[in-house]
């Protein structure tokens, strides 16, 4: 009798167990443990402290956050009518599990402007992740092969338009034997590593190179701005998602062997 209570023991020690590394991995795929939150006072500062330097349009710049989500926005103003802005927003941003990891950014462009268009220079823009060195922005383009000796094309935002382009670093490609063509790799930012790296570590930076031109006056001096785009990874208290799974997390299968009297 002794020997067949044991042995269920440890057959329901071992199927605890294994609901216990099940329970972890759900853990990991659902439940929000970091968030991306874009450092947007730093980033209205900057680009206004730029439009006053080069005093070629009344414009003034401005971050707006919704439930942790934040958009950056550049409005024009003429004789203190606002005549139309351009609004731009990197993603993801807001609170995110460990996986997936971060592959590409996401970077999304509305140009309201009457008689402006906008280039961004993604050979000229930059990108840095945990603090690491600068290194060049890919732009993604569907159908097409990546490839750095050709210079990138900039994108081009007309006057009532928008546009979205899928970005990625330069360090990230690789060339596989026997192929011309390079790669993109998996991860850009892996926020599975997140909560052990130090506070200074989490964090990325994207310093998008904005071009603003009058279609009316193509010879006039145009506005560049640097944008930079610096995101903070901050690490949530720990919270399980589910109910089941705060119990199988908190269960301890050694309390169930028998204990020596």
């Amino acid at each position: 009798m002794g020997v067949e209570i044991l042995i269920l023991t440890v057959y329901f020690i071992c199927v605890i167990y294994v609901l216990y590394q099940m329970a972890l991995s759900v853990e990991d795929k659902l439940e929000d443990q970091v968030a991306i939150v874009l450092q947007g006072e730093a980033l209205q500062d900057a680009v206004n402290a730029q439009l006053q330097q080069q005093n070629l349009y009344q414009a003034t710049a401005e971050t707006q956050t919704v439930n942790g989500i934040s958009a950056f926005a550049i409005t024009f103003f003429n004789a203190e009518e606002r005549v139309g802005a351009v609004a731009l927003q990197v993603m993801p941003q807001g609170k995110r599990p460990l996986q997936p990891a971060v592959k590409t950014l996401s970077v999304n462009v509305v140009n309201t402007l009457p008689d402006q268009q906008v280039f961004i220079e993604w050979d000229r823009s930059a990108l840095s992740i945990h603090g690491g060195y600068a290194q060049r922005v890919i732009r993604q383009v569907p159908g097409s092969t990546t490839d750095l000796l050709p210079s990138q094309a900039p994108t081009v935002v007309n006057p009532g338009l928008q546009t979205s382009v899928n970005i990625t670093g330069e360090s990230l490609l690789s060339r596989p034997d026997n192929q011309m063509t390079l790669e993109v790799g998996p991860a850009l930012v892996n926020l599975s590593q997140i909560p052990n790296m130090p506070a200074p570590a989490r964090q990325y930076t994207l310093q998008l190179v904005l071009w603003v031109r009058s279609t009316l006056h193509p010879n006039a001096p145009a506005l560049q701005i640097i944008l930079p785009f610096n995101f903070q990874i901050e690490v949530l208290p720990d919270h399980v998602a589910l109910p089941v799974l705060s119990w199988l997390l908190n269960f301890n299968p050694m309390a169930l062997l028998p204990r020596g009297r």
